[in-house]
């Protein structure tokens, strides 16, 4: 049985997958139409690997993600069943997977934009690579409306602005504190220095 393996490499991404041709629906010998695994390796962070489910998920959410990060707007995507969901944190974005295997803690990682440009490269050579004969299950690209980038976009800036309103209150406020306050006062009395030179003055 022909098993076939091909990679999409990124500067801090790699995207590994094994398969093998779909007799049933006359693959060629260099035609992967049966995923039997993924790997994507991110530098820095876990290997994530599953099924052809979990992959879908991965692909709906960052393409969709970065698109509109693209655009401008700012805002948690989540797959079906909550599986994948990147949500923007502060100038970067935190990727949260969670199993569908039991007694198995969510995933966590942290991507900055280059390396989420890197990831969404990699999925995007992926779903128009001719060598994979495979329907993928995600939404297919539909042009947002100005109407909806204006809405999001606006709903976005000001979120951001808040957070960081709030970052720049909170150091203020810890720089006040740090300043020294010397709360020995020297009381002088002004009338009566001022009484003692116009005696001089008169002498």
């Amino acid at each position: 049985m022909i098993n076939l393996s091909y990679r999409f490499d990124q500067n801090s991404s790699s995207l590994e997958l094994s398969g093998m041709p779909d007799v049933s629906k006359g693959d060629s010998e260099n035609t992967i139409g049966i995923i039997s695994s993924w790997t994507l390796k991110i530098i820095g962070s876990p290997s994530l690997e599953g099924e052809k489910e979990h992959l879908e998920c991965l692909m709906q959410v960052i393409l969709q993600y970065s698109r509109s990060y693209v655009s401008g707007i700012r805002k948690t995507f989540s797959s079906n069943k909550n599986i994948v969901t990147i949500t923007p944190i502060g100038c970067n974005h935190k990727l949260l997977l969670n199993s569908t295997k039991k007694n198995v803690k969510p995933l966590e990682i942290i991507l900055d934009d280059a390396e989420l440009s890197d990831v969404t490269r990699c999925l995007d050579l992926l779903r128009f690579d001719p060598r994979f004969n495979i329907v993928w299950d995600i939404n297919y690209d539909t042009p947002f409306t100005k109407q909806y980038i204006l809405s999001n976009s606006n709903k976005s800036r000001v979120n951001f602005n808040l957070f960081y309103s709030l970052i720049l209150f909170l150091s203020s406020s810890a720089l006040l504190i740090m300043i020294p306050i010397n709360n020995n006062f020297e009381v002088r009395d002004h009338n009566k220095t001022s009484q003692v030179l116009s005696d001089k003055y008169k002498q």
